[in-house]
């Protein structure tokens, strides 16, 4: 990422392992009998020079990402926000899946998920069964 950016969890598991996908499947299986089948729930602040984002974030042993909730850092112009370039470039970079808005989320504001979409920015079972199944992923 070629600006500053930090994301900071609530959730102890989060925050102890840095949210890397490895550290945090380790954690969970130690604690839990379900393997994968487990869910962390945990708010993610985003700090960059153009001002803090909250997102509420739900993260699954099958390496999917949900944004649930989200207040941006700025109020701008869609075409430019560093906060979902932010968390979708962290993610993956930490071995979880391209991030999805929930579908209430996209239903609340549709034309700027649906931008996001289109520039691989975010994934989206919901867009996929409107518009297909993208091909160039």
């Amino acid at each position: 990422m070629d600006q500053e950016v930090t994301i900071d969890f609530s959730d102890t598991t989060m925050a102890e392992t840095d949210g890397i996908f490895k550290d945090v499947q380790k954690k969970m299986c130690s604690e839990f009998p379900y393997r994968d089948d487990w869910m962390v729930r945990s708010s993610a602040t985003i700090v960059s020079k153009f001002g803090c984002a909250e997102m509420l974030l739900h993260f699954y042993g099958n390496k999917k990402l949900y944004i649930v909730e989200y207040s941006p850092s700025s109020s701008g112009d869609v075409y430019y926000n560093p906060d979902i370039s932010a968390v979708s470039t962290w993610a993956q970079a930490n071995g979880w899946n391209i991030p999805e808005p929930s579908k209430e989320l996209i239903l609340s504001a549709k034309a700027f998920w649906k931008y996001f979409y289109d520039t691989l920015l975010v994934d989206s079972e919901y867009f996929d069964s409107l518009y297909g199944k993208r091909d160039n992923i």
